[in-house]
């Protein structure tokens, strides 16, 4: 049934869409404030023990539910786990997003090139280049998608649930530094470890995969924290990205959206093959 859970997000994502304002983590916040007030005078809150804390509520609730559905009636239950996978994917549907960015860059229209452009800037700078553009499509590919896809397959609806979160709490305390925030950096870089490597893979495979590979390789470490330059390193090297557009380059030069529709396609075929994957794991499930 996660195959079937999977397709089912994913179709509606892509021809229904659903508004960023029922992703809303609004709530997740108040609820640390809250917490805040009663555990911080405490040691421990300032740690990987805070953060457990914080994350065990949210979880708590979302395994009871599914349990409690599932025995209740077992299509509720699925239904749970879709409506979480639902809530956990994005927020924004990538895909369209580029389609979007696409079509400005094709009519001209530099004011909403220029917004969409600092949306998916890796460094978030304010005139970002075409390269820091496509690293930042690649690494919001792992954080809107493939790692909650991942998770989703390996716990259900709480893997889905604990990985969102946990990039939620990345994302707001991304420039602090303390017990708290480095222990949620912590977490965050474990849940992206093997979903960026087969992010990565599914890439060499979908495009250049000698390029992919070498990217990959000159990156690796034995750290956490190379997850996003394995991501990025990997993309570039499959898509055999050139900065440097030459004359001789035709296709590129004549076409402002040519590596932003190719990082797109690349995105696409990866999805595929991690689907097909899953969907012969899943057939050899049944025949086992």
């Amino acid at each position: 049934m996660t195959l079937i859970l999977i397709l089912l997000a994913i179709a509606v994502e892509h021809y229904a869409g659903v508004t960023e304002n029922l992703r809303r983590f609004g709530w997740l916040e108040e609820y640390i404030r809250w917490l805040e007030n009663r555990l911080a005078r405490y040691p421990l809150w300032n740690g990987p023990a805070g953060v457990v804390i914080t994350l065990a509520g949210p979880l708590a609730g979302v395994l009871l539910a599914g349990w409690g559905l599932t025995a209740l009636f077992y299509p509720l239950g699925l239904l749970f786990s879709l409506t979480v996978l639902f809530y956990s994917l994005g927020p924004g549907y990538l895909n369209r997003e580029l389609n979007g960015y696409l079509d400005a860059l094709q009519n001209d229209d530099e004011a909403r090139v220029e917004i969409l452009a600092r949306q998916f800037s890796y460094t978030g700078t304010a005139v970002p280049d075409e390269q820091d553009i496509i690293e930042g499509i690649l690494i919001q590919s792992n954080e809107k998608l493939f790692g909650v896809l991942f998770w989703f397959v390996i716990l259900g609806p709480f893997g889905a649930m604990v990985y969102r979160l946990t990039g939620v709490l990345r994302e707001k305390r991304d420039d602090i530094h303390g017990g708290y925030a480095d222990s949620i950096r912590d977490l965050h870089d474990l849940l992206n470890w093997p979903a960026a490597r087969l992010l990565a893979l599914g890439n060499a495979l979908s495009g250049s995969m000698v390029d992919a590979i070498e990217g990959w390789r000159e990156v690796e470490s034995q750290s956490l924290a190379v997850n996003e330059a394995v991501i990025r390193n990997s993309g570039i090297g499959a898509l055999n990205y050139r900065a440097a557009v030459t004359e001789e380059d035709d296709t590129a030069a004549d076409d402002r959206g040519y590596w932003i529709a190719s990082v797109q396609g690349l995105l696409n075929r990866t999805l595929v093959i991690w689907l097909t994957v899953l969907g012969l794991m899943t057939i050899a499930g049944w025949l086992s």
